[in-house]
């Protein structure tokens, strides 16, 4: 779960530092308060791409920090360990920091290791899930509906849907193998020349190894410079061997080493130095005879290497006429007999892929057909959930049904999935995107959050506004609602209302003020008498009745439990 959020010349926030805990975490304050400031931050900490405008006025760069605790949510882990990004000493533990220059420029650093926004977003799939107005609109979509139902069957329903769509591609692959056939066919007899005239030049270079152009200029080169080759090493066996009229290295060595040995008798401790010499006369010695050996290896063969630079020009002609180089001259053979064996035999080819074709479409279907099963059965289970947490969010004879229509086959099956609500007694059920107004639609989306989070592992789950449209006893039940969501997941929410509100565990408040043409922004972490304001304020009485009227909320509201002083109180300023 997310526990500690820092945001620092980020937008007009001088420096914020929040601490989350588990259960229901609710931000309140006026409308153009700030409040959005902290959802951007999370999500960018979640992937979002960041732009130029983040960095505060004035200051060199931006900087957003995150801290998550681990210990008891293996899928991030599991991610961590996957992109290479454990934190060897506390596995349990995260910490995600993006800072931003003002230009829009950024870096990412995972666990303190230098990370890409694909890296972070793979990452923050698995940490927490958003729920804003933007993403109650996607709950419209037939495939977002489709998504939201294959979820609810876990790894096996997860694992056929893999198999289904390996299927798809398998059978797609096979089905352009045999169009391309069919078409190379209706142009047979001009391929059938072109590719004559590729193999009779490739069969007549005779190409059998992708290194023999690097060996030939290798050799080429040698041979061309045989003479100055045999030169050097003469000159070099010539300086160290001497002449008929000059002393060489070796026989000065020699010289030296005798006399230094004639004397040892009288000057024992140069026997050191005598040893050094007599090492050094025997590598030069040998160093001679290597030179000479060398010298008399060197090959001067002008036919030779008439042969050579003609076979390189012969094997660059080909690379420049198909546009390759040996290696592709190598494949492209392999190609050109593989295609004139299709064209000269295309029955038998042809049939192959018929055959295999049809395997695969029936392997297709079948897994199709378990597929659709499948999520029929997932449909009748997710219908009675949803049903049940819909009536204890102020639907008291709501339905919610689960409709299947035909569609063309894909990787994803042969049908479409389609949400339905019927919101008043005695009329049908339509569709969700139709019936549903925009308060409906997110106590819709709170009951099917519900039921997905009984079977899936993200830790945190960030509402914003959930509450826009409802009021009185309907903003009790999505009260009520919340706080049993929040006994399994960490919630983080923004709301208006002080139904939903009195019931967080922590409740923080953002409140902007301007003084000297300055903006100033605060966020507290409330309790005590400063909570028992900000209800009175939320419901509109902050005269001594109103706050006796929180305070009455406050106590009455279940499982509430006081919270242990700590400071996060946090000021901006711009």
């Amino acid at each position: 779960m997310l526990t500690e959020l820092v945001l620092e010349n980020f937008l007009f926030v001088r420096e914020a530092h929040l601490t989350f805990g588990p259960g229901l975490n609710v931000i309140t304050g006026e409308t153009g308060a700030g409040k959005s400031l902290l959802l951007e931050g999370v999500k960018l900490i979640l992937g979002k791409k960041g732009k130029a405008g983040l960095v505060l006025p004035g200051a060199a760069a931006a900087k957003v920090h995150a801290v998550f605790d681990l210990s008891r949510v293996p899928g991030p882990r599991a991610v961590l360990d996957r992109l290479g990004f454990t934190n060897e000493e506390t596995p349990a533990s995260l910490v995600i920091t993006r800072t931003f220059r003002p230009e829009g420029s950024d870096k990412i650093f995972i666990n303190g290791i230098l990370a890409t926004s694909s890296a972070l977003k793979d990452l923050g799939r698995s940490l927490m899930e958003i729920h804003g107005q933007n993403e109650h609109q996607t709950l419209l979509q037939p495939e977002t509906q489709r998504r939201l139902l294959d979820r609810t069957g876990g790894d096996l329903h997860a694992r056929r849907l893999l198999d289904l769509r390996q299927a798809w591609e398998t059978r797609q692959a096979l089905q352009r193998q045999l169009d391309d056939l069919e078409e190379r066919l209706q142009h047979g007899s001009r391929r059938l020349a072109d590719l004559e005239d590729t193999l009779r030049v490739l069969d007549g270079l005779d190409l059998r190894d992708p290194g023999e152009e690097e060996a030939l200029r290798h050799e080429a080169d040698r041979l061309s410079h045989a003479e100055a080759i045999a030169s050097a090493l003469q000159t070099g066996a010539a300086a160290l061997g001497g002449s008929d009229d000059q002393v060489g290295a070796v026989g000065l060595l020699r010289r030296t080493r005798d006399a230094l040995f004639d004397i040892l008798p009288h000057a024992p401790d140069l026997a050191p130095l005598h040893g050094r010499l007599e090492s050094l006369f025997y590598e030069v010695e040998d160093i001679d005879k290597d030179l000479r050996a060398a010298a008399e290896a060197v090959v001067f063969d002008p036919e030779r290497l008439a042969w050579v630079q003609n076979r390189l020009g012969e094997i660059h002609r080909a690379c420049r006429r198909f546009g390759t180089d040996p290696a592709g001259l190598l494949a492209l053979r392999e190609d050109a007999t593989r295609e004139m064996a299709e064209l000269t035999a295309p029955d038998s080819t042809r049939e192959q892929l018929r055959t295999a074709l049809a395997q695969a479409q029936a392997r297709y279907s079948e897994l199709a057909t378990a597929t659709s099963s499948a999520r029929r059965q997932l449909a009748i289970q997710l219908q009675k959930l949803v049903s049940q947490a819909m009536d204890g969010l102020g639907f008291a004879t709501a339905k919610f049904q689960v409709e299947f229509r035909p569609l063309d086959p894909g990787p994803e099956g042969a049908e479409t999935v389609e949400f339905l609500v019927g919101l008043n007694p005695g009329t049908p059920a339509g569709p969700l995107r139709k019936i549903a107004s925009g308060g409906e639609l997110s106590r819709v989306a709170l009951a099917l959050k519900r039921v997905l989070a009984r079977g899936d592992d993200l830790p945190t789950l960030l509402f914003d506004e959930i509450d826009a449209g409802i009021g009185g006893t309907t903003a009790e039940a999505v009260a009520a609602s919340l706080r049993e969501l929040g006994a399994t997941k960490q919630v983080l929410l923004v709301t208006h209302l002080h139904q939903i509100a009195k019931e967080g565990d922590r409740h923080f408040t953002v409140v902007k003020s301007v003084a000297n043409d300055r903006t100033e922004v605060t966020i507290n972490l409330v309790q005590g008498r400063d909570r028992e304001a900000e209800i009175a304020r939320m419901v509109g009485r902050t005269d001594d009745d109103g706050r006796a009227f929180a305070r009455s909320l406050l106590a009455r509201s279940p499982g509430r439990t006081p919270i242990k002083p700590e400071k996060s109180r946090t000021t901006a300023k711009n």
